[in-house]
């Protein structure tokens, strides 16, 4: 190993922990120390990349590092939270009710719900997709909205040569693969934003209790 080019390597590093710490909220220090790691123990194909000039290379190299560190801290942070917490396959049950705004409050309840399924539960959980809506990879959403959104097969369900075509996947099958990956990112982002809301609350489950009219302000202003 060739400290002196690590040496050279550092301020590299720390202008991508700054950048890191503004994307995925990772302090700046632990940023540091998580990519520093990174290119000591991968020091062999760091610094062959370095040595070829391939700065952009290595700066997104580590911002996948951090990407995935972050979302393994989401995980965790989600899976310790003694709330309950969104499954994929319930998120798509719910998705109709979403998008039919009128329809909120009569969303399928959780089978696993440990108390009765209100309607304030319901409109909770549709301003959870919409605080989480904004962290989705533009493909993401647009494949869930063209899910749900868009004109359906003659059968009445969806038409997935119809979604993938106009989402740029290359078959039916792709476009539902897409979905499924879309629609479990979103849970996890739900997640996310359901046990920030909940930050500070008392009790195991606490949420945020929200009138119709605190509800409505809400969705006008995300």
């Amino acid at each position: 190993m060739n400290m002196d080019e690590i040496v050279d390597l550092l301020p590299l590093i720390a202008h991508v922990s700054r950048d890191v710490h503004y994307a995925y909220g990772i302090e700046e220090e632990e940023a540091y120390g998580l990519l520093a790691l990174e290119v000591v123990e991968r020091s062999r194909d760091y610094l062959i990349l370095w040595r070829e000039g391939q700065s952009g290379l290595i700066e997104t190299r580590l911002k996948n590092v951090a990407a995935v560190h972050a979302r393994a801290d989401r995980v965790k942070r989600v899976n310790e939270s003694d709330q309950y917490f969104y499954d994929p396959e319930y998120v798509r049950l719910f998705l109709p009710f979403f998008f039919d705004r009128e329809d909120w409050d009569n969303g399928p309840a959780p089978e696993d719900a440990s108390t009765k399924w209100t309607t304030g539960e319901a409109r909770d959980t549709a301003l959870d997709i919409k605080r989480a809506w904004g962290r989705l990879k533009e493909w993401q959403a647009r494949i869930i909205e063209e899910r749900h959104l868009g004109k359906p097969s003659e059968d009445g369900g969806p038409d997935w040569d119809a979604i993938s075509e106009v989402t740029g996947r290359t078959g039916a099958q792709s476009a539902r693969t897409g979905y499924a990956r879309a629609t479990r990112e979103l849970s996890m982002e739900m997640n996310t934003a359901r046990t920030d809301r909940t930050k500070g609350h008392e009790g195991p489950g606490a949420r945020q209790a929200l009138s119709n009219a605190q509800a409505n302000a809400v969705i006008s202003n995300t």
